[in-house]
């Protein structure tokens, strides 16, 4: 309890505060990195009960690691997004960095062959005639939608018009000159 209290009075002292969001932060990066985070105060972390109890949560720039079933864990304190400044601004505050991984995963070439081989076989598929038909009748329902007026109207009120980009032309200025505008 005691080293909550510095903690919390070393966050307040250094400004931490401000850069901590109020609610937790979920980061999973499962097809480049393959792992998860969650990024958080250490209360907010406890509330989802992801950091098991008794675990002792490191001091200053340390970190806990262990293992459960397939994956691995670790926690550290963290910086905040928007913080800049040294590490000693953060090193002592109330965010926490939890981040899983398997133990056992693919490494970089193997991960990036497996995604290769699966864009080419969504190219093969689109090219094929069963990729073709699939995507001619999403094509029919498309234009079937786009010409159903009582869709359209009903669109219209549930998504914004567009407005257009870029600037006038010297014309259109011109002639809002002209009209007093």
């Amino acid at each position: 309890m005691a080293s909550e209290n510095v903690a919390q009075d070393a966050a307040q002292s250094n400004g931490i505060e401000q850069f901590i969001d109020s609610s937790l932060t979920v980061i999973i990066r499962p097809y480049d990195l393959e792992f998860s985070e969650y990024r958080g105060t250490r209360a907010q972390l406890e509330a989802e009960e992801i950091v098991p109890a008794g675990t002792a949560w490191p001091e200053g720039g340390c970190s806990v690691r262990w293992e459960s079933g397939l994956l691995r864990f670790e926690l550290k304190r963290t910086r905040p997004d928007g913080m800049k400044g040294p590490m000693k601004l953060w090193l002592e505050g109330d965010y926490w960095n939890l981040r899983w991984e398997r133990k056992v995963r693919p490494d970089f070439g193997a991960r990036e062959i497996m995604k290769k081989r699966a864009a080419l076989e969504a190219e093969l598929f689109r090219h094929s005639y069963e990729g073709q038909r699939q995507q001619s009748a999403n094509w029919d329902r498309y234009w079937k939608a786009h010409e159903d007026k009582a869709f359209q109207a009903f669109k219209s009120t549930i998504i914004p018009q567009r407005m257009k980009r870029g600037r006038k032309s010297k014309v259109t200025q011109e002639q809002g000159v002209s009209n007093g505008q």
